[in-house]
């Protein structure tokens, strides 16, 4: 028994010695890298959204996500309905979802059928107001508006928001 404990013990060794090289610490060619959008800018582009709407006599709510889809930000502006943080949410996780602004989905559904998704995923809704954030070509963020009443109100108002910070976006 002696001989067989030590037999396994140098064929382990042997094992290991054979794997080293293999193991090597993880590159950071393999790893994947986001942006992200620092609080401050979310908050500005949040807060410019949701003035621009109120100096219209809208009353709405916005909503900044993350490129992961977790929210960042949100602001229930004054007199804004119970539902319109919710709905801002859903406008831009939907934008984050199909990388493309609410507004462009909408018009895209006129001529051919909506995504799949939309109306059979939760947090996702066929509407304009949700407005992508990019640094150049990576997106970094979405924000959606809900709550103005037609013509494309939420969509203006959160393009003024992203407008605001885009010069910062590098």
């Amino acid at each position: 028994m002696r001989l067989r404990g030590t037999f396994r013990g140098r064929a382990a060794t042997l094992a290991f010695l054979l794997l080293l090289p293999c193991m090597r610490p993880a590159s950071a060619q393999g790893l994947i890298k986001k942006t992200y959008l620092p609080i401050e800018l979310a908050y500005e582009a949040l807060t410019t959204a949701v003035a621009t709407c109120a100096a219209q006599g809208q009353h709405v709510s916005g909503v900044v996500l993350d490129p992961d889809g977790l929210q960042q930000a949100f602001l229930r502006g004054d007199g804004a309905g119970i539902h319109t943080v919710e709905t801002a949410d859903y406008k831009a996780n939907t934008t984050l979802s199909f990388r493309t602004d609410g507004v462009d989905l909408v018009e895209r559904s006129k001529t051919r059928p909506p995504p799949g998704p939309i109306g059979k995923l939760p947090r996702l809704l066929l509407a304009q107001g949700g407005v992508l954030i990019k640094a150049g070509d990576e997106i970094v963020g979405a924000i959606g508006i809900s709550g103005g009443a037609g013509n494309n109100i939420d969509t203006a108002c959160a393009r003024a928001g992203v407008d605001k910070i885009k010069d910062r976006l590098k």
